[in-house]
């Protein structure tokens, strides 16, 4: 039997990130919302509590934490920021510093690391371009071979912290194609630091997310040593779903955190409200449903730390092959995100009309939890995945 108990330290780590983000991130969300960005506080706060260099190894400065202790403190983010804007800057921000940590040459590691372990830089990353999502291998961004150096154009959309990064001398894992002629083969993986005047930056904005900022970029004529690439050359395409896997590992945990709380909200109200003469969690239609999302969640929650657990286990261990975790990963992803969007729009529906108002923090959730259908691989892709380590590549259209 699998023991998924927490451990003392991560227990302790649970209950300091729920104090740190009922004191210091709950209350600026309406802040938030008024100047569309994460207040400068928050970052401190992060900062302070080594919370943006979790998988940064402790050689650089970052606490050198595994998936599953990440995933406790992305919970946690979750149930105190219903937009899910701080949740998404903390797991794009060490999914992908954890790739260049395992990657990245040592004079990347020792440049880049540092800084994103305390708070003075940001990672992302910039897959994603206007005529592709999930099929990489049709990507047009390309890295030049110059010598000893590459030379990289492209653009890149929908990516998440572009003002951000801008601001914090940040940068994003990158992937671009060293050999047009030969698909997802000749996709490597480079570091890419944002540069003044080399990116025409366009904003765009969101459904949800209030706090987090969202946009496409060209980036033209930015000349990389070799230390920026990631692994080896043609070789990007394995290496750029560890990160992916990661970020969909803590996305199941965040969708569970953030359902919880609005189940909680929800029960609050029933609680409360008063239609007929008594309070309408008595109604039995609407314990049914509460019932159904309760157990849905438990077990979306419970799955989602499955996956980081197996995840844990194959980089650290080699227990599982890469397939298992991606099967693993892309349940977790599935099931979290439509069941607790079911649940936020059930525990919306609970409240009314206030539901419906834009001070319900259902409301925002809603919206937040929506962009994890499609983020870091749509629901689609997910089942797409699940099925292929089912039936077998065979059994796939091709």
């Amino acid at each position: 039997m699998l023991d998924y108990t927490f451990t003392e330290e991560q227990d302790i780590l649970r209950s300091s990130v729920k104090e740190f983000a009922q004191k210091e991130i709950s209350p600026v969300i309406k802040e938030m919302f008024k100047i569309r960005k994460i207040p400068d506080s928050v970052f401190k706060g992060l900062s302070r509590m080594n919370l943006l260099g979790m998988t940064v190894p402790e050689e650089y400065g970052g606490m050198g934490a595994d998936a599953v202790t990440t995933g406790i403190v992305a919970e946690e983010i979750a149930m105190a920021d219903p937009t899910v804007s701080i949740p998404v800057l903390f797991l794009v921000d060490n999914a992908w510093s954890y790739l260049v940590s395992k990657y990245g040459s040592e004079e990347l590691k020792e440049e880049v690391l540092p800084k994103v372990a305390k708070g003075e830089s940001l990672m992302g990353i910039a897959s994603t371009e206007p005529n592709f999502g999930s099929d990489i291998g049709s990507m047009t961004s390309r890295a030049d071979r110059n010598g000893d150096k590459y030379v990289l154009h492209g653009e890149k959309s929908f990516v998440s912290l572009v003002r951000d990064i801008k601001e914090r001398s940040g940068g994003y894992v990158t992937v671009a194609k060293t050999d047009m002629n030969r698909g997802t083969s000749g996709v490597s993986l480079f570091y890419m630091p944002y540069i003044e005047g080399k990116f025409d930056i366009t904003y765009l904005e969101e459904m949800g997310r209030e706090g987090s900022s969202w946009g496409a970029f060209r980036f033209h004529d930015i000349e990389l040593e070799k230390k920026y690439m990631l692994g080896e050359e043609n070789k990007g395409f394995k290496l750029v779903h560890e990160g992916f896997e990661l970020a969909r590992g803590l996305i199941s945990v965040i969708a569970a955190g953030a359902a919880a709380k609005s189940i909680e909200n929800g029960v609050n109200y029933m609680k409360t409200r008063k239609a007929f003469g008594q309070p309408i969690g008595k109604n039995q239609g609407l314990q049914f449903q509460l019932a159904d999302n309760v157990a849905k969640i438990d077990a979306a929650r419970g799955l989602g730390y499955q996956a980081l657990w197996t995840y844990d286990q194959e980089q650290k261990h080699g227990r599982f092959t890469r397939f298992e975790v991606s099967k693993k990963m892309a349940e977790a992803k599935l099931l979290s995100t439509t069941w607790a969007f079911e649940a936020i729009n059930d525990a919306l529906q609970w409240q009314g009309a206030f539901g419906y108002s834009k001070d319900c923090p259902e409301e925002w959730a809603l919206r937040g939890i929506r962009s994890f259908y499609l983020a870091e691989g749509s629901r689609e892709i997910m089942k797409h995945i699940i099925a292929r380590e089912t039936l077998g590549k065979d059994f796939l259209k091709q």
